[in-house]
Parts: structure tokens; sequence; C-alpha cells
């Protein structure tokens, strides 16, 4: 197999192979491709794609590089490039590629999305509104940019913008495991199995994951699982749960809407790790796990402590959500839970600093 029509094959099997998250086989075909017809830059862009997914930070460089030297206008190669810049701590350049990545297609939303974190990242808060502002000016999906810009600002929500959060999980699914463990320091599902375990929890459970996202939770707990449902906004994350093989059921839905079309009494657990950073306002969302927990059922989830003292939850600069300790256990009792276990935890890094947290336990009696 030679020459262009080579190529072409070569390349649509590569591009399919990423799509299905098969990475090595796709740098594999898109080597190939490049080997049979070189000079080409979205064959460039997409290997770099492949490379970038595996941790291959510095390869992914050299062909986004090339793509962009091929396409001097092929945004989307300069916003990936500042993603794996960023990932190797090169943060200034991160944010030029990001700029140069906007002037090149000033309607592609995710340039923003990155550029904005990365300037809250380093401080530069007013720099980050301007960003979002900008991005709400070009018309770019309203419920995302206007989350980031009420929580820049300081103002109150009760909870986040559904796209807000398929926007959060889908960009980067494929590397959400390792974005997790090597820069966040993320262990909630670890830590919320062992305070789980801690209960005597029996058993062939039927456990429902809210929020599963690539389902590290379910991994943990496959063990007493009879039937498992993992939930979750974000389709490209679900793709990555199903791989785990843990899971009965896998369902693209809000946290509430699925447990408010649940009957009664369905399960035994219900799980929200990192799911209330995207929800203020909890009281109805502990009132549905209620009704759906049968009795002697548990509900573990993770809070994050504020960063200023309020009573019940206040949205912080970041975009996530935080809830008093206070505020949580009153609607625990008004739902006629009882507390089994409560822990302070590190929920997660957020640059140099640390979140402290709480992982509770709640049993129905």
């Amino acid at each position: 197999m030679t020459g262009a029509t080579g190529a072409a094959q070569r390349f649509a099997a590569g591009v399919q192979l990423l799509d299905r998250g098969d990475f090595a086989g796709a740098e594999r075909e898109l080597r190939r491709a490049l080997a049979l017809y070189p000079g080409q830059a979205e064959t460039h862009y997409k290997l770099a794609n492949a490379c970038k997914e595996q941790g291959k930070l510095t390869e992914a460089e050299r062909h986004y590089l090339a793509a962009i030297a091929l396409a001097p206008r092929h945004a989307e190669a300069y916003n990936n490039l500042g993603a794996a810049q960023q990932l190797m701590q090169r943060m200034q350049e991160a944010e030029a590629s990001y700029r140069r990545a906007i002037a090149a297609k000033p309607a592609l939303s995710q340039p923003y999305l990155n550029l904005g974190r990365l300037l809250q990242q380093l401080g530069q808060a007013e720099a980050a509104r301007a960003c979002y502002a900008q991005a709400l000016a070009q018309g770019l999906e309203p419920g995302v940019f206007q989350h980031l810009l009420d929580a820049v600002e300081g103002a109150s929500t009760a909870q986040a913008p559904p796209d807000y959060v398929r926007a959060t999980f889908d960009g980067f699914a494929g590397q959400f495991d390792r974005h997790l463990t090597d820069t966040l320091d993320y262990h909630v599902p670890e830590l919320l199995s062992s305070a789980l375990r801690e209960t005597s929890l029996p058993a062939q459970l039927d456990m429902l994951d809210l929020g599963c996202g690539t389902g590290l939770c379910g991994e943990q707990l496959r063990d007493l699982a009879r039937r498992m449902v993992g939930v979750d906004l974000a389709p490209k994350m679900l793709e990555h749960a199903r791989r785990r093989g843990c899971y009965s059921e896998l369902v693209v839905a809000d946290a509430g809407q699925y447990l408010a079309a649940q009957a009664p009494a369905s399960f035994d657990l219900v799980l929200a790790a990192d799911v209330l950073i995207y929800i203020g306002d909890i009281s109805r969302l502990v009132r549905e796990v209620a009704r759906v927990l049968r009795p002697g059922g548990r509900f573990a989830f993770s809070i994050e402590q504020p960063s200023h003292a309020c009573d019940s939850y206040r949205l912080e600069p970041s975009g996530r959500y935080a809830q008093s300790l206070a505020y949580v256990r009153g609607l625990a009792r008004e739902a006629g839970f009882a507390e089994r276990s409560c822990r302070e935890a590190v929920i997660r890094k957020h640059g140099a600093q640390t979140l402290p947290g709480q992982l509770l336990v709640l049993q129905r009696p």
C-alpha cells in the first residue's frame, strides 16, 4: 500500500481508533499514514492527539508544531499544544498557545475555557474574567461561560448548568484518570471505599454511582456489587467507564433527574464522589437519595470545604461549589439519615494548594 490512497486509508483507520480510545493503535496507523504521504497537517494533528492521550507529551508537542508549520491557522492544534504545554508545567507557553488558538478561530470555545482556567490558576482573576466575557460576547456556550463568569465575580447560584459539566469532562476524558492521580493527587474513591467498608457493608448490593465519570468508584467497590448503575452527564466519560466492565448499566443523565425517575427503595448504596461540587443547593438531592435507598442503605459522598465561612453553600472562584458541614448534616437529619462516618480529607490539589473537605457515610434507618 503506497501513496496518497494508502495514506488516506491509514489516516481513516487511525482516526477511527482514536475515536474509540485505542490511542496506541491510532498512533501506529497515523505514523504509517505519514510515512506513506508526509507533509499532511491533519495527520500530524491527529497523531499528536494520540500521543498526548498516552502521556507522550514531548512527541505530541513535536507533531502539533509540525501541523502548525503546515497550517499556520490551525486553531485546534494551537489549543491542544497549549494543553500539552500546560501538562508539562510550561504555563507561559501554554497561555501563548491558547491565545493564538483564539486569534486563529475566535468561534472555537475550548481555548477560552482552557485559557480562563489557566489564568485563574496563575492568580490572574481579572484576566480570566475578561476571557470568559470575551467568549460570551462571541455567543459561545452561554451556560458554560456565564457560570465561570459568575464564579469569578462572586455571584451566588444554586447549581452548575449541565452544559458546563459536560464541557468540563468531555474535553479531557481520555486523560482524566491520569490528570486526577498525577496532577490533582485525587484519592476520594479509595477513601470512600475504605470508609464504607468500615461500616460493615454486606456483599451483593444494588449500587448507584452518581457522576460516575470514568468509573473510579465503581472499580473500588465492584466486589460488593450485585448490580451497579453509573450515571453521568458526559458521554465520553461513560465510554471509559464502560471499558472497566464493572457497571451493569450506564446512563447519560443529570443526577437529580435520574433519581427522581427511580422507584422508592431501589438501591442499597448511592455514591457521589466529587459530584456535589457541581451542585450548590443539595437539599432535593439528599431527599431523593433517601427515597431511593432501601432500609439500612448507605449514601457515601464527598464535599469540599468552603474557602470562607458560610451557612450553607457557596460558588467558589474555581466554578465548583462547597458546602458547610453544618448545612449537610442538617439536610441529612431532615431526610432521616443517621451519620455513620465523617472524615476530614484532602479532596484534591488546586495548583499549589490542597483543598480540604469531608467524606461522609449516611445510613437510612
